[in-house]
Protein backbone atom coordinates (compact mmCIF):
# COMPACT_ATOMS: atom_id res chain seq x y z
CA UNK A 1 0.00 0.00 0.00
CA UNK A 2 1.70 3.63 -1.20
CA UNK A 3 0.85 6.12 0.51
CA UNK A 4 -0.21 9.67 -1.11
CA UNK A 5 2.22 12.44 -1.17
CA UNK A 6 -0.40 15.11 -0.39
CA UNK A 7 -2.30 14.87 3.43
CA UNK A 8 -5.92 13.75 3.29
CA UNK A 9 -6.86 14.98 6.72
CA UNK A 10 -5.69 17.10 9.59
CA UNK A 11 -4.58 13.67 11.05
CA UNK A 12 -2.44 12.60 8.15
CA UNK A 13 -0.54 16.53 8.59
CA UNK A 14 -0.03 16.11 12.19
CA UNK A 15 1.42 12.72 12.12
CA UNK A 16 4.33 13.08 9.97
CA UNK A 17 7.68 12.46 11.65
CA UNK A 18 11.33 13.62 9.97
CA UNK A 19 13.81 10.55 9.85
CA UNK A 20 16.51 11.86 8.13
CA UNK A 21 18.68 11.27 11.38
CA UNK A 22 17.83 7.68 11.45
CA UNK A 23 17.67 7.00 7.10
CA UNK A 24 20.68 4.53 6.92
CA UNK A 25 22.02 4.19 10.22
CA UNK A 26 20.64 0.57 11.14
CA UNK A 27 20.32 -0.25 15.23
CA UNK A 28 19.34 3.93 15.78
CA UNK A 29 16.33 4.06 17.22
CA UNK A 30 14.16 7.21 18.43
CA UNK A 31 11.17 7.55 20.90
CA UNK A 32 8.11 10.26 20.33
CA UNK A 33 5.06 11.31 21.89
CA UNK A 34 2.71 13.20 20.03
CA UNK A 35 -0.98 14.24 21.30
CA UNK A 36 -2.59 15.82 18.49
CA UNK A 37 -6.69 17.06 18.31
CA UNK A 38 -9.29 14.84 16.13
CA UNK A 39 -10.29 15.75 13.35
CA UNK A 40 -13.89 15.72 12.67
CA UNK A 41 -16.05 12.42 12.59
CA UNK A 42 -16.21 10.90 9.28
CA UNK A 43 -20.23 10.94 8.00
CA UNK A 44 -21.77 7.63 7.43
CA UNK A 45 -18.05 6.50 9.13
CA UNK A 46 -18.02 4.14 12.36
CA UNK A 47 -20.20 3.53 14.82
CA UNK A 48 -17.48 4.55 17.55
CA UNK A 49 -14.65 7.46 16.55
CA UNK A 50 -12.77 9.72 18.34
CA UNK A 51 -14.77 12.89 19.05
CA UNK A 52 -13.59 16.73 17.18
CA UNK A 53 -11.26 18.25 19.37
CA UNK A 54 -10.71 15.37 21.17
CA UNK A 55 -7.02 14.23 22.52
CA UNK A 56 -5.30 11.11 20.40
CA UNK A 57 -2.27 10.82 22.29
CA UNK A 58 1.00 8.67 20.26
CA UNK A 59 3.88 6.89 21.82
CA UNK A 60 5.91 5.57 19.52
CA UNK A 61 9.73 3.93 18.67
CA UNK A 62 11.05 5.02 15.65
CA UNK A 63 14.04 2.71 14.94
CA UNK A 64 16.00 2.01 12.02
CA UNK A 65 16.49 -1.41 10.29
CA UNK A 66 18.16 -2.34 6.82
CA UNK A 67 14.76 -2.49 5.06
CA UNK A 68 13.65 0.87 6.32
CA UNK A 69 12.15 2.75 9.67
CA UNK A 70 9.95 0.12 11.77
CA UNK A 71 7.28 2.31 13.65
CA UNK A 72 5.80 0.64 17.11
CA UNK A 73 4.29 1.95 19.91
CA UNK A 74 0.57 2.71 21.10
CA UNK A 75 -2.36 4.87 20.22
CA UNK A 76 -4.40 5.84 23.11
CA UNK A 77 -8.02 7.30 22.85
CA UNK A 78 -11.55 7.63 23.97
CA UNK A 79 -13.98 6.74 21.12
CA UNK A 80 -18.02 7.76 21.70
CA UNK A 81 -20.49 6.73 19.99
CA UNK A 82 -24.26 5.74 20.77
CA UNK A 83 -25.73 2.46 21.67
CA UNK A 84 -27.14 0.18 18.79
CA UNK A 85 -29.80 -0.81 20.61
CA UNK A 86 -31.16 2.73 22.75
CA UNK A 87 -29.65 5.02 21.24
CA UNK A 88 -27.87 6.03 24.73
CA UNK A 89 -24.14 7.70 24.56
CA UNK A 90 -21.49 5.29 24.96
CA UNK A 91 -17.53 6.01 25.74
CA UNK A 92 -14.85 3.46 24.96
CA UNK A 93 -11.36 3.80 25.89
CA UNK A 94 -8.91 2.56 23.49
CA UNK A 95 -5.39 2.06 23.52
CA UNK A 96 -3.99 -0.32 20.58
CA UNK A 97 -0.33 -1.24 19.20
CA UNK A 98 0.67 -0.20 16.00
CA UNK A 99 3.81 -1.79 13.97
CA UNK A 100 4.85 -0.88 10.80
CA UNK A 101 7.78 -1.21 8.44
CA UNK A 102 8.08 1.84 6.38
CA UNK A 103 10.47 0.36 3.49
CA UNK A 104 13.46 2.46 1.41
CA UNK A 105 11.81 2.76 -1.73
CA UNK A 106 14.99 1.38 -3.46
CA UNK A 107 14.86 -1.83 -1.19
CA UNK A 108 11.45 -2.44 -3.18
CA UNK A 109 10.88 -4.45 -5.80
CA UNK A 110 8.39 -2.66 -8.40
CA UNK A 111 5.83 -5.63 -8.34
CA UNK A 112 6.06 -4.99 -4.48
CA UNK A 113 5.55 -1.60 -4.07
CA UNK A 114 1.77 -1.49 -4.49
CA UNK A 115 1.52 -4.04 -1.37
CA UNK A 116 4.40 -2.19 0.47
CA UNK A 117 4.09 1.41 2.67
CA UNK A 118 7.03 3.31 1.66
CA UNK A 119 9.29 6.19 3.07
CA UNK A 120 9.23 8.80 1.51
CA UNK A 121 10.76 12.34 1.73
CA UNK A 122 12.81 11.20 4.86
CA UNK A 123 9.32 11.42 6.58
CA UNK A 124 7.17 8.45 8.17
CA UNK A 125 3.67 9.69 7.68
CA UNK A 126 1.26 7.70 10.74
CA UNK A 127 -2.07 9.41 9.90
CA UNK A 128 -3.85 6.30 7.90
CA UNK A 129 -1.84 4.07 10.38
CA UNK A 130 -3.39 5.44 13.30
CA UNK A 131 -6.82 5.82 12.11
CA UNK A 132 -6.67 2.22 11.12
CA UNK A 133 -5.44 1.05 14.69
CA UNK A 134 -8.20 2.77 16.41
CA UNK A 135 -11.20 1.80 13.80
CA UNK A 136 -10.08 -1.84 14.31
CA UNK A 137 -10.49 -1.35 18.31
CA UNK A 138 -13.82 0.38 18.02
CA UNK A 139 -16.47 -1.93 18.87
CA UNK A 140 -18.70 -2.32 15.37
CA UNK A 141 -22.07 -2.62 17.62
CA UNK A 142 -21.46 -0.71 20.56
CA UNK A 143 -24.15 -1.37 23.41
CA UNK A 144 -24.77 0.78 26.60
CA UNK A 145 -24.54 -2.46 28.51
CA UNK A 146 -25.05 -6.12 27.48
CA UNK A 147 -28.69 -6.38 28.46
CA UNK A 148 -29.53 -3.23 27.08
CA UNK A 149 -33.12 -4.18 25.83
CA UNK A 150 -32.97 -1.34 23.14
CA UNK A 151 -36.15 0.51 21.60
CA UNK A 152 -39.46 -0.92 20.29
CA UNK A 153 -39.87 -1.82 17.24
CA UNK A 154 -42.91 -0.73 16.55
CA UNK A 155 -42.65 2.88 18.01
CA UNK A 156 -39.30 3.72 19.48
CA UNK A 157 -40.21 3.48 23.19
CA UNK A 158 -37.23 3.06 25.17
CA UNK A 159 -38.02 -0.79 26.47
CA UNK A 160 -35.54 0.42 29.86
CA UNK A 161 -38.35 2.68 30.96
CA UNK A 162 -41.23 0.24 30.79
CA UNK A 163 -40.38 -3.80 30.03
CA UNK A 164 -43.93 -4.34 29.65
CA UNK A 165 -44.06 -2.06 26.82
CA UNK A 166 -45.86 -4.16 23.95
CA UNK A 167 -48.49 -3.67 20.99
CA UNK A 168 -50.80 -6.32 19.69
CA UNK A 169 -49.99 -6.44 16.62
CA UNK A 170 -52.32 -8.55 13.73
CA UNK A 171 -51.17 -9.35 10.54
CA UNK A 172 -53.42 -7.70 7.78
CA UNK A 173 -54.87 -10.31 6.50
CA UNK A 174 -56.26 -12.09 9.35
CA UNK A 175 -57.43 -8.77 10.85
CA UNK A 176 -61.23 -9.65 9.72
CA UNK A 177 -60.64 -13.04 11.66
CA UNK A 178 -60.13 -10.77 14.80
CA UNK A 179 -63.72 -10.71 15.83
CA UNK A 180 -64.76 -14.27 15.35
CA UNK A 181 -62.25 -14.88 18.61
CA UNK A 182 -64.40 -11.99 20.83
CA UNK A 183 -66.08 -13.62 23.98
CA UNK A 184 -69.57 -11.39 22.07
CA UNK A 185 -69.30 -14.09 19.77
CA UNK A 186 -70.87 -16.93 21.02
CA UNK A 187 -74.35 -14.99 21.83
CA UNK A 188 -74.97 -14.34 17.92
CA UNK A 189 -74.12 -18.41 17.32
CA UNK A 190 -76.99 -18.92 14.52
CA UNK A 191 -77.41 -22.70 15.53
CA UNK A 192 -78.67 -21.89 18.90
CA UNK A 193 -82.41 -22.91 19.43
CA UNK A 194 -82.47 -24.65 16.54
CA UNK A 195 -83.43 -28.31 17.42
Amino acid sequence: MTTDATPTSPLDDALRFDVVDLVGRTGTHRSVERTVPAPAREAGGLAMQVAEGDDIAVEIELESVVEGIYVHGTVTAELEGECSRCLDPVEQDVSPRVDELFLYPEKVKAAEREDSVLLEDDEVRLGTLVRDALAMEADERPLCREDCPGLCAQCGFRMEDDPEHHHEVIDERFAALKGLFDDGSKDDDPQDGKA
